[in-house]
């Protein structure tokens, strides 16, 4: 692999920090409460094919397992979420919601996340409201997306940025047609959780399987890494203590919804950081919402205030 330290600086922008798949937010009013100093780099991967998993293969697996009622055995932990996300991502209409925190220091923001696949056009929105508001919505369309971002809920009043897919990708670590954030795969498990979430494993349980997986800090985040510096005010980038992750899915994987866990220091342009935990879930449904497909000026259904 490649490792590198991150130097990178970016233009001061006063929010704190959305991820759709797992979220952190809230930071500069913590930076404010809570000014740590830590050393001008961060250990992160530059490129990270080789960590990827091998989505073919788990697919394979699945396949020749159907029928058998034995997932939990026949597949590996980070096989059965490779399958998740693959139909998912392969499905011509679905949708998500994710409501969850992230605290920094003494400050605890809310965090809402959704996304709707319809019509080979792909949407995302992140809200994370407290001290700071911060209301984004993101289109994907053939090879470009638009950015609506700002503070306010009015989002069609946020001035519209249009870059090419790729562009995106390399600015935010993933396209808004991909589900996950992190990077799940063999290379990327560690063998135990730091502060006691659950063991890796797969379990056969109320007509599905649970998954539970500890992340590799640094190899499992590189691509969640980008989009965190991007969108907020971060000299380098996170730097992860632990990522934990359990994923609920159907008796067919398919997926029901994603809990994650986490904990990282963020570093503001100023040089000054605090350390924050983060927790999300985010459920997955297998159809067209009701709504449709958004536009900017869409009111949509209130979140829930659990899942």
């Amino acid at each position: 692999m490649e490792l590198t330290a991150s130097k990178t600086k970016h233009p001061l922008r006063f929010w704190g920090i959305f991820v759709g798949s797992a979220i952190v937010a809230g930071l500069t009013t913590g930076f404010v409460l809570l000014k740590v100093l830590k050393p001008d780099s961060v250990q992160y991967v530059v490129e990270g094919g080789e960590y990827e998993m091998d989505a073919e293969a788990a697919l394979k697996k699945y396949n020749a397992s159907k029928g058998k009622g034995n997932f939990h055995t026949a597949l590996t932990p980070e096989e059965i979420i490779s399958v998740g996300y693959s139909k998912f991502a392969a499905e011509e209409a679905n949708y998500s919601v994710g409501v969850g925190y992230t605290q920094a220091a003494m400050v605890k923001q809310s965090i809402t996340t959704r996304t709707v696949k319809l019509d080979g056009r792909f949407f995302e929105e992140s809200n994370s409201d407290g001290m700071i508001n911060i209301h984004d919505r993101m289109f994907q369309e053939g090879e470009k997306t638009t950015k609506y971002w700002g503070a306010s809920p009015d989002y069609a009043s946020n001035a519209p940025i249009t870059v090419d897919n790729a562009t995106y990708k390399v600015e935010m670590g993933r396209n808004v047609s991909d589900p996950l954030s992190y990077v799940v795969s063999p290379a990327t498990l560690i063998e135990s959780s730091p502060v006691g979430d659950p063991a890796n494993g797969a379990y056969k349980e109320d007509g599905g399987y649970r998954v539970e997986v500890n992340l590799d800090p640094v190899t499992s985040v590189y691509k969640y890494q980008c989009q965190m510096q991007s969108i907020s005010s971060l000299k380098l980038k996170p730097e992860f203590e632990y990522v934990h992750l359990t994923v609920y899915l159907d008796e067919d994987l398919n997926l029901k919804k994603m809990e994650s866990h986490e904990k990282y220091f963020a570093t503001t342009s100023f040089g000054v950081g605090s350390n924050c935990e983060g927790r999300l879930a985010t459920a997955y449904y297998h159809e067209a919402p009701s709504y449709g497909f958004p536009e900017p000026s869409s009111q949509l259904p209130d979140f829930p205030q659990s899942l």
